[in-house]
């Protein structure tokens, strides 16, 4: 990468915060996103889309399900160049439930997804109704999945930015202009000064300049304070944090729940 050589290095790194302390939950994202060669304030031509991959340094994935974890590390295998490949992987997902894929999802026609748009529409009001959509990447998304189950909220979406580098700037631009009255809402795990945050906001916003109905709005930010520590290693405080930064991505505000149901917080 540092001297423009072609290498397929491949990397797979245990991320996830689960309250074990910060040993055991960054892999540092910010760090190797810090590496990308990708500007954020330029939306890319149809061209230079076509070719991210090919002009991009490194590949950064968090992928959400198993079938997109086969599809990134299948891509890299058959490729006819090679190009770094950085996978950070949940082990919480590893028993989770929710992360499961069927065979179809992974024969057939099926490829890799770099951004994973809503995919309980028919739950939901209509796309000119919604009032929120929350981005995200990684093991946070069943959190949230579960918030907006167990609060019967109706009218927030949730998509997943699989890819971390080279950005999906096309996919976020054509989803985000599918909600024309939400909120935009960047929600991560990790401190505000970790993470991906850094990176997305300003590609967020570089998306969002291109939509027909955003091209004047902020994406907000939801998630950890900032802190000198990854994380913490005191499970009640972990817990708090991820109740407090979940209420601020749907509420607006962080803040206590007023009651905790199955592990999962109620505004």
């Amino acid at each position: 990468t540092k001297w423009l050589q072609r290498t397929g290095l491949t990397m797979l790194l245990p991320h996830g915060y689960d309250g074990q302390g910060p040993e055991h939950s960054s892999a540092r994202i910010e760090r190797y996103l810090q590496m990308c060669d990708d500007h954020p304030d330029i939306f890319p031509s149809p061209e230079k889309l076509s070719r991210q991959h090919q002009d991009c340094n490194m590949q950064l994935v968090y992928c959400s399900t198993p079938a997109n974890y086969f599809h990134a590390l299948r891509r890299q295998i058959h490729r006819d160049y090679r190009k770094p490949l950085v996978a950070f992987n949940s082990k919480l997902l590893l028993r989770h439930p929710m992360a499961r894929s069927t065979l179809d999802e992974m024969s057939g026609d099926t490829r890799f997804l770099r951004f994973i748009p809503e995919t309980e529409e028919d739950k939901l009001v209509a796309a000119d109704k919604i009032k929120k959509h929350i981005l995200c990447s990684g093991q946070v998304y069943y959190a949230l999945v579960k918030a907006r189950e167990q609060n019967k909220i109706n009218d927030v979406v949730i998509s997943r930015v699989e890819q971390l580098n080279p950005f999906p700037y096309d996919r976020v631009k054509e989803y985000t202009d599918k909600y024309p009255n939400a909120e935009i809402v960047w929600c991560q795990e990790e401190p505000l000064n970790m993470g991906a945050w850094a990176h997305v906001g300003p590609r967020i916003r570089t998306s969002l300049r291109e939509t027909q109905h955003h091209a004047n709005k902020e994406v907000r930010y939801a998630g950890r304070e900032p802190s000198a520590s990854v994380a913490t290693g005191n499970k009640k405080v972990h817990l708090a944090e991820e109740y407090a930064f979940l209420a601020e991505a749907f509420t607006g505000v962080a803040r206590k729940p007023s009651d905790v149901v199955g592990g999962v917080p109620v505004f």
